[in-house]
C-alpha cells in the first residue's frame, strides 16, 4: 500500500533534513582538522551512507555525548558541576573529553586549579557543538513525527507511589478523551528517572525533587504528607495524643526503598532521643500494609497509599503532631517543542487536575524494577 500523501511529504522532509546534518558534520571536520582514527562510516554529501574504500568522504567520528559533555563543561567552567548536570560522575566526563580532544587532535580546555578555560580549539568547536546538538533534537523530534503519523503513543516512567495510587485516576480519564493514543507506564527508581526522559526512553516522569538537568520542565502535581498507620487491634491505635517519643518502644514496618524518606523519619526520631526499631523491610506498599494489618507492627507511610484502607478501616491512622514530613510528586517532561500532542495532552491534564485519584484495588504482587506496566 502507498504511503499517505503527507506520511510521504515527511519523510522526504526528514531526508532532506539528514544529508543537511550529514554535510554539516563533513564542514566541520575540515576546520578542525579532524583525522580519522577509525573504520567508521564515512557520510558524503548525498546523505547516503557506505564503507570505507567504496567511496571518497570524510569521517566524523565524534560522539554526540561527547559534545553534551563537551558543552556541559563549557557553561559549568569546572568538571564536577558539568559531570552533576549531564547525571554523569567526574571521572566518566572527563574521559568523555579526553576521547574527544584525542579524536580532533586538539586540546579543548586550559585547567587552571578547579576551573577550566577553553582554548582556540575549544572556543572554535562551541558553536559547531551547539548546533550539532540541535540537529540531532531537531531530527530525533521530526522522526518522532512520522512514527506518530501511524499511531500515538505516551510513556511515563514512575516510581511505585505515583505509578500505583497516582496515576491511574488520570490515565483512566485520559484514555477516555484519546481513545488513540497507548499508555505505557514503567516502574523505575527516583535516580534514574530523569536521565529516561533526557534521553527519550519515556516522554514523561514522576520524582519526589527537582531535575537538576536543565533540558527538563518540571510541575508540581501533589503534596502528601507522611502518616504513622497501625492496626485497629493496636492498643495505639485507640489513643488520641501520640509523641514521638512514645514510640521508642514500638516496633516497625518500613519499605526498603524509601531512602530520601527513611534518613528523614531517622532524623526525626533522634531529634527527639528517640530508638527507632524496624523488624522488617519490605519491598512495596502493598506488603506493609498487610504486615500492619497481621499485627506485625506500626508503619509511616505516605498518606495517598493507604487511602482505600483508611476508610475500610482494615488500617488506622494514629496522629501524631510531630510528623510533619512532606512527601512532593513532580512532573517531569523535555521542553515544550519536543513534546508530542499525546504527551501535552496528558500534561494539560494533570495541571488541570480534572481527575479523580483512583487508588489501585488488591494487592500488588512484587516485581522487579524494569518495564512493568501499570495495573488497571
Amino acid at each position: 500500500m502507498a504511503a499517505p500523501p503527507l506520511e510521504r511529504r515527511r519523510e522526504a522532509d526528514i531526508f532532506t533534513f539528514l544529508v543537511r546534518f550529514l554535510t554539516y558534520c563533513q564542514e566541520l571536520a575540515f576546520p578542525l582538522n579532524i583525522q580519522p582514527k577509525n573504520n567508521r562510516v564515512d557520510a558524503v554529501a548525498t546523505g547516503k551512507p557506505h564503507l570505507r574504500g567504496e567511496q571518497p568522504g570524510v569521517e566524523t567520528p565524534m560522539d554526540l555525548h561527547h559534545l553534551e559533555h563537551f558543552l556541559a563543561v563549557v557553561e559549568q567552567r569546572t568538571f564536577t558541576r558539568a559531570a552533576a548536570k549531564v547525571l554523569r560522575t567526574q571521572s566518566a566526563v572527563s574521559q568523555s573529553i579526553k576521547k574527544l580532544e584525542d579524536e580532533l587532535g586538539a586540546s579543548l580546555f586550559v585547567r587552571d586549579g578547579h576551573d577550566v578555560f577553553l582554548t582556540d580549539a575549544g572556543r572554535r568547536l562551541v558553536q559547531h557543538a551547539r548546533n550539532l546538538v540541535r540537529l540531532r533534537d531537531q531530527a530525533l523530534s521530526e522522526l518522532s513525527d512520522v512514527r506518530r503519523l501511524g499511531e500515538d503513543s505516551l510513556s511515563i516512567a514512575a516510581q511505585e507511589t505515583a505509578a500505583l495510587y497516582l496515576l491511574p485516576g488520570p490515565l483512566i480519564e485520559y484514555l477516555r478523551r484519546f481513545k488513540t493514543v497507548r499508555v505505557g507506564v514503567y516502574r523505575a527508581s527516583l535516580s534514574d528517572i530523569p536521565l529516561q526522559v533526557l534521553d527519550r526512553q519515556v516522554d514523561l516522569g514522576f520524582v519526589s525533587e527537582e531535575p537538576e538537568l536543565h533540558s527538563l520542565q518540571s510541575t508540581q502535581i501533589r503534596t502528601d504528607r507522611m502518616i504513622l498507620i497501625a492496626s485497629p487491634r493496636h492498643p495505639i491505635a485507640k489513643r488520641r495524643n501520640v509523641r514521638i517519643r512514645d514510640l521508642g518502644n514500638e516496633e516497625f514496618v518500613i519499605h526498603h526503598q524509601c531512602a530520601s524518606t527513611m534518613k528523614s523519619i531517622l532524623r526525626l526520631f533522634d531529634e527527639h532521643r528517640t530508638a527507632f526499631k524496624a523488624v522488617a523491610q519490605l519491598w512495596s506498599f502493598e506488603n506493609v500494609k498487610d504486615f500492619v494489618r497481621q499485627d506485625v507492627g506500626l508503619a509511616i507511610v505516605p498518606g495517598i497509599t493507604v487511602a482505600r484502607e483508611l476508610q475500610e478501616r482494615s488500617v488506622v491512622r494514629v496522629p501524631v503532631d510531630e510528623l510533619n514530613i512532606p512527601r512532593k510528586t513532580l512532573m517531569v517532561f523535555r521542553n515544550r517543542r519536543d513534546l508530542s500532542d499525546a504527551t501535552r495532552g496528558f500534561i494539560s491534564l494533570l495541571r488541570s487536575g480534572s481527575w479523580a485519584e483512583r487508588p489501585i484495588l488488591g494487592s500488588a504482587r512484587p516485581t522487579r524494577a524494569g518495564r512493568v506496566p501499570i495495573a488497571s
